[in-house]
């Protein structure tokens, strides 16, 4: 992890530090013997980040503290008055409606209290169909710590920026005095064509070796920091896992297959790349363990699953020294690299693990460094993966069963996730 973030640093998909993040995690698959070592093209939009001037005009001209989202327009000179939607939800820009064509909008990040979580993308959406001019994402962390994140699949069609929480309520204050503030963006980034690599490894299996228990964390990493927690953390966890496993003198009974995702930040487009590669055969892949961010584990994630699994229930049992207490949610969820198996109803297995509030306030920021990991819990983490990733290996059956097409409809639906998905350009194959 201290190579990955110290030496290495920001490793965005197609750019050269995504590239040399990629041959590390070649090199460190072949030292621990793993079988097949290899990569997998993933074409893509690469977006690198340009200048930034962004703040009020009038009255009284400030300055925000503020960072681009990814695929951000090539270029944006945008001045306009300010519009406040609030949570930024559907509801929201239908209520201000008629104040919003050309306007500068703003919301905070989407994570009100009792309301559905909201992606940024989703925000971009919805101000561009209301022909806004720009949107301003603020950070609901104090700091001042403006979040990066992508906000559209291709280049956006307006900018779209974050801005500090303390900017953000200053522009609330200001609308609520009565005051309209006219906002001045002007931006400047580069995008071309590129192709990144999923770095994918096999321990294979001594009796189903045609049957998968598939282990992956992102490798790509925003630029703007070291990418520690976001997502070395996952990195570092799936290699120690690889390392561990494939030192012991028995194989597991199924292949355990581990996998390093490449940009995810702006799409998912690697994990999204291998579920197209190997669409005919994920039905032998009888479950998707994801890592992204885990911090101390507690229980277990398995979003869909009909009931608790047994088999995990058991295994926090027995992981409860190092902490696991058997919690257990299966309440669906989208925006990492779980989603495209989870939409083929591949059963999905993640740890809950806690990340402490300080540390959780650094995603996507300029925070987001090494001194921030907490170690023991990192192993913990580990500990924990490698032993449930075994135990799926070595179980009779999948942890659940997986869902057909009609199953997985209804559960995006229950979920209320159809609009995310929309969102983000996603369509649902024939039989949803």
């Amino acid at each position: 992890l201290r190579t990955l973030c110290d030496e290495i640093g920001p490793r965005a998909g197609g750019t050269e530090g995504g590239c040399h993040a990629e041959e590390w995690a070649i090199a460190r698959f072949q030292e621990f013997g793993l079988e097949a070592v290899r990569t997998q093209d993933v074409p893509l939009t690469v977006w690198r980040r340009g200048s930034l001037e962004a703040g009020v005009v009038a009255p009284g001209p400030f300055r925000f503290t503020a960072l681009s989202h990814g695929n951000s327009p090539r270029s944006a000179h945008v001045e306009a008055p300010v519009v406040d939607v609030g949570h930024g939800d559907t509801e929201d820009f239908r209520q201000a409606e008629a104040d919003l064509p050309g306007a500068v909008v703003l919301c905070d990040e989407g994570t009100a209290e009792g309301r559905r979580k909201l992606h940024r993308s989703e925000q971009l959406a919805l101000a561009a169909k209301y022909h806004a001019a720009a949107l301003l994402i603020m950070s609901m962390t104090p700091g001042p710590l403006p979040r990066t994140g992508v906000c559209h699949t291709s280049e956006a069609p307006i900018p779209s920026i974050g801005i500090s929480l303390e900017d953000g309520e200053r522009l609330r204050r200001l609308l609520k005095d009565g005051v309209r503030p006219r906002v001045r963006v002007v931006m400047e980034n580069h995008l071309h064509g590129g192709t990144a690599r999923n770095v994918l490894a096999d321990l294979p299996g001594a009796e189903r070796p045609d049957e998968i228990v598939l282990c992956g964390a992102h490798l790509d990493a925003w630029d703007v920091a070291q990418g520690a927690l976001d997502n070395g953390l996952g990195v570092a966890i799936v290699l120690e896992m690889a390392r561990v496993l494939a030192h012991l003198k028995k194989r597991p009974k199924r292949t355990i297959r581990f996998a390093l995702w490449a940009a995810e930040e702006v799409g998912l487009l690697g994990s999204k790349q291998y579920v197209a590669h190997y669409l005919s055969d994920l039905h032998r892949h009888v479950a998707i363990m994801n890592f992204d961010m885990t911090g101390d584990p507690v229980g277990y994630w398995t979003p869909g699953a009909p009931a608790k699994p047994a088999l995990l229930e058991a295994l926090a049992l027995q992981l409860a020294p190092i902490g696991m207490t058997g919690a257990w949610d299966s309440k669906p969820g989208l925006h990492s690299d779980h989603q495209p198996f989870m939409l083929e109803g591949v059963p999905v297995v993640c740890i809950s693990g806690r990340l402490s509030q300080e540390a959780s306030r650094f995603y996507h920021s300029q925070g987001d460094t090494l001194d921030k990991v907490d170690f023991p819990a990192l192993c913990r983490a580990a500990t924990a993966g490698a032993f449930s990733a075994w135990a799926i290996a070595e179980a009779e059956c999948p942890p659940y069963p997986r869902k057909d097409p009609r199953e997985v409809a209804a559960m995006i639906q229950e979920a209320r996730l159809e609009e995310a998905l929309q969102a983000e350009g996603w369509a649902p194959r024939d039989g949803f």
